[in-house]
């Protein structure tokens, strides 16, 4: 599998050295062979070398969660982006545009100035949000364009067959 050829965190190798302690625990392994799969799991770099220490061991995912796909991993991308709209752009706006319309009020509530500070930030607020709602799709269509096409070499697949 793909997934088998990319690289982990630390996190993936305590999940594994915490399963194997479990089947230390419960007497599927000795203290020898613990301390040489966790030097192993310590060294580990992709899947691969994580599943290899757990091949005999029941229960082979306890350890070694499936890494996100390149798809989930662009639509959390997409998902930050919009995040970080609503709370760099949004909410600044709503907190000002509540705050200039409580100046307003209390300044006598005659003619209604925030209008302009309003409307005027609002039109760049609304532009943010556009483009934090299209660009990335846009991004996600031209690297899914680029991937499929005629003469284009997918560099992770070639990786797997070296």
């Amino acid at each position: 599998m793909a997934e088998d050829f990319v690289r982990i965190g630390d996190r993936e190798r305590e999940r594994t050295a915490e399963a194997l302690a479990e089947h230390f625990a419960a007497g599927r392994l000795t203290r020898d062979e613990l301390d040489q799969r966790t030097a192993v799991v310590l060294q580990a770099r992709n899947g691969l070398d994580l599943k290899e220490v757990l091949a005999d061991l029941p229960g082979l995912s306890a350890g070694v969660e499936p890494l996100p796909t390149r798809g989930a991993v662009d639509r959390s991308v997409a998902d930050q982006a919009r995040r970080l709209w609503r709370a760099v752009g949004l909410l600044p706006w709503a907190v000002f545009a509540g705050f200039f319309v409580l100046i307003w009020l209390f300044t006598g509530a005659g003619y209604f100035w925030p209008v302009w500070p309003i409307m005027g930030w609002g039109i760049a607020v609304v532009i943010g949000g556009v483009l934090a709602h299209t660009l990335p799709e846009v991004y996600l269509e031209r690297q899914q364009n680029r991937r499929s096409a005629p003469g284009c070499v997918d560099q992770r697949a070639l990786g797997q067959h070296l």
